[in-house]
Formats: C-alpha cells, structure tokens, sequence
C-alpha cells in the first residue's frame, strides 16, 4: 500500500516537473525580405511589394495598406511565389514619403504587424 501511495507522489513530481519544461513557441510571422527593402528610393509612380516571412501567411486574412502625401488606401493582397510570400500594386504615387503598414495572419492564428518605409521620385 504504500509503494503505492510512493509511485503515485512519484509520478505526480514528474508531470509537475514536465509543465515547468518549455513546449515549442508558437513562432509569429517575422519578415525577412521586402521589395522595395525599408528606406528605399523608388523611381517613378507604381510600385511592386513583395514581403517574404518566416512562416506561411494567409493572404485572404492579410492586410497591406499605404500612407502616403495624398492619404491612406487599402491594397489587393495577391499570395506571392509561396505561401510565405505577399505581394501587392500601387500605381499613381505622388512623389514623397510613403509606409506601407502590413497586418498579416500567420498560421499559428497570430497577427504580426510591421511597416515599410519608402520614397517616390518623378523619373
């Protein structure tokens, strides 16, 4: 009777002790690749966004929109080459600062949010 009461204390420490251990880290999308990269200096007035990430992203549930010197404006989200990739189209950019915001949802349900820095000349 009582190694029973000792195996069952005993297994009682082990699973306490395995809760303290760290399971894997649910990882958030990181981007790791932009074009334009952040700072840029762009010629012209369309641009071409694409944004590489460390995980896969959902592209429907993704959100890309631009500031800039005449206001904000939502993007057409288009997935990219892969599942880690965006990419997106602007066209009729005034020449100035712009920041593209990004809010993406990555596959393990997080959203990561970032911006992009850029500047836009006449050609």
């Amino acid at each position: 009777m009582a190694r029973k009461y000792v195996l069952v204390a005993m297994v009682a420490a082990v699973l306490a002790l395995g809760g303290l251990v760290p399971g894997p880290a649910a990882a958030h999308a990181v981007l790791l690749e932009s074009s334009p990269p952040p700072k840029a200096e762009v010629l012209g007035s369309k641009v071409e966004f694409n944004l590489r990430y460390n995980s896969r992203v959902d592209a429907k549930r993704s959100r890309l929109s631009l500031q800039s010197p005449n206001g904000t404006r939502n993007l057409e989200v288009r997935q990219g080459k892969s599942e880690a990739e965006l990419s997106a189209r602007a066209e009729g950019l005034s020449p100035g600062q712009h920041v593209l915001h990004w809010d993406v949802l990555s596959v393990d349900g997080h959203v990561s949010r970032g911006v992009l820095p850029f500047m836009t000349f006449e050609k």
